[in-house]
């Protein structure tokens, strides 16, 4: 017996979604056109996949135009440690990639930079600073050429003078040039 394959989205959702990726400010009655149904009802159904999570619309920055380097990095560490940089570094505004891995690395992440200087910074002040760190790899490349637009965490609480990841501006491992007090 042959099973079909699911879609993964329904044609509906597929054209709202591409709708949404050229411009995450289309409105509600061109995405209505181009379903054949009202405003209203394309407002409900782009509400009902931001409220399960499908998508979520926001700012992206080119960021090649802001940093010029890109640094892929491989980490070899304890899962205790691996545990503890997820922790610390999911809302690094540096970081746009990171996973947990099976091979010779059990963490990936992907940072930009907008030099050495700062990259080595965050390298010894982030990484190479916590214990249980076995091997770290890193591949530099010069701006990043898919995805153009990316979605970097450059939230500051303008209160507390805080930066997305927790630390405050005058604290002693605040990383060089971080995005969200230059």
């Amino acid at each position: 017996m042959v099973m079909k394959d699911k879609k993964l989205f329904s044609d509906s959702t597929r054209i709202i979604i591409s709708e949404l990726v050229k411009d995450g400010r289309i409105k509600y009655t061109e995405i209505g056109k181009k379903l054949g149904i009202t405003p209203a009802a394309a407002k409900e159904r782009v509400e009902r996949l931001i409220n399960r999570k499908i998508i979520k619309i926001s700012a992206l920055l080119n960021t090649s135009e802001i940093f010029p380097l890109v640094f892929n990095i491989g980490i070899e560490a304890d899962p205790e440690a691996v545990d503890l940089l997820i922790k610390k570094l999911k809302n690094c505004p540096l970081v746009f990639y990171m996973a947990k891995t099976s091979g010779n690395h059990n963490l990936i992440l992907t940072i930009v930079s907008k030099d050495m200087h700062q990259a080595d910074d965050f390298l010894n002040k982030q990484i190479r600073s916590e214990p249980g760190i076995r091997h770290v790899e890193i591949n530099i490349g010069n701006n990043t050429v898919v995805p153009e637009f990316m979605q970097l965490q450059l939230t500051l609480n303008t209160e507390k003078n805080t930066a997305a990841c927790g630390v405050k501006k005058d604290q002693p491992d605040v990383c060089f040039g971080c995005p969200c007090f230059d």
